[in-house]
């Protein structure tokens, strides 16, 4: 007799690419494991692709920590450019149509804000962030050593075996990422984006395990907090930036990370050159970044 020896998500692609009705396909999704949240996005969202991952379909945010930047004069240069900018007091909360200015006491310098932008999606996604950076640059918006820049990509259909992947695929390459980001976020420099580095995920097979590695700490240079509150993955370690090329390159460079992370594992790398899923142009973007912080 041969032995199926299909992989998990190969075994979801048989089941949500058969004829059978939504409550079968359920039943069968619930025999492989597959959660009840999991089931529902799965089955009413097709946000799984039997083909494989799609990375259009990636959403993403930003949160940009900066200093010098008067709250209305922001708003004001935003709204005049089509972009909706509110001001708000500190919170986690998550929006789909606006940007907001929120407080963060870790920042230093004047006027320092941080501005979270809504959900965004595809080239759309990125025109919406160019108008914001834009924006900022037109305030004489500023960053210090205090800036930090998160991004957070969609988790909210990715399996477990996925979302794991991404954790260990970042520490295999985090040597390689720590070349092109200024010395106070390389290696274990920033309190708040501490390293990967020493931690095993070798007996994760949930979410949650790997936030317990991590000693449910969201100061990490990738944080599995943010799962449970935003359903995404936030990834913390680059320096303070309002430079849309810089910003949109590392998001970009975050996406193809969790892009690849669906089906492989990345070798342990220490150079950029090393990093399999980038480009020769996109290398040659990073290298660059290299030479101007060394």
């Amino acid at each position: 007799m041969v032995q199926n020896k299909k992989n998990l998500n190969e075994q979801v692609a048989d089941v949500m690419s058969s004829a059978m009705s939504n409550r079968m396909k359920q039943n069968e999704l619930l025999k492989l494991g597959i959660t009840s949240d999991e089931i529902y996005l799965l089955l009413h969202t097709k946000a799984w692709q039997a083909s494989g991952f799609d990375i259009r379909r990636l959403t993403f945010g930003v949160e940009i920590e900066c200093y010098n930047v008067l709250r209305e004069e922001l708003i004001g240069t935003a709204s005049a450019n089509g972009l909706q900018v509110r001001s708000e007091g500190y919170n986690h909360d998550d929006s789909e149509h606006f940007y907001r200015i929120v407080r963060d006491g870790s920042l230093t310098g004047d006027n320092s804000q941080e501005v979270v932008s809504p959900i965004l999606n595809g080239e759309r996604g990125f025109d919406s962030l160019r108008t914001l950076c834009d924006a900022l640059a037109s305030v004489g918006a500023r960053v210090n050593r205090s800036c930090g820049l998160h991004v957070h990509i969609g988790a909210a259909n990715m399996s477990d075996a996925h979302y794991i992947r991404v954790f260990k695929n970042y520490q295999a390459i985090e040597k390689a990422i720590d070349t092109f980001m200024a010395p106070s976020r390389r290696g274990n420099n920033n309190g708040y984006s501490k390293t990967l580095q020493g931690v095993s995920f070798s007996a994760c097979s949930t979410k949650r395990d790997v936030a317990a590695v991590l000693g449910f700490d969201r100061y990490r240079k990738v944080n599995a907090e943010a799962y449970g509150r935003h359903q995404t993955i936030e990834f913390r370690q680059h320096q303070g930036s309002t430079d849309y090329e810089k910003i949109s390159h590392w998001v970009r460079f975050l996406a193809k990370l969790v892009e690849y992370s669906f089906k492989h594992d990345c070798p342990s790398c220490s150079m950029i050159e090393e990093i399999p899923f980038l480009s020769d142009e996109e290398k040659s973007f990073f290298t660059a970044r290299r030479a101007a912080l060394n």
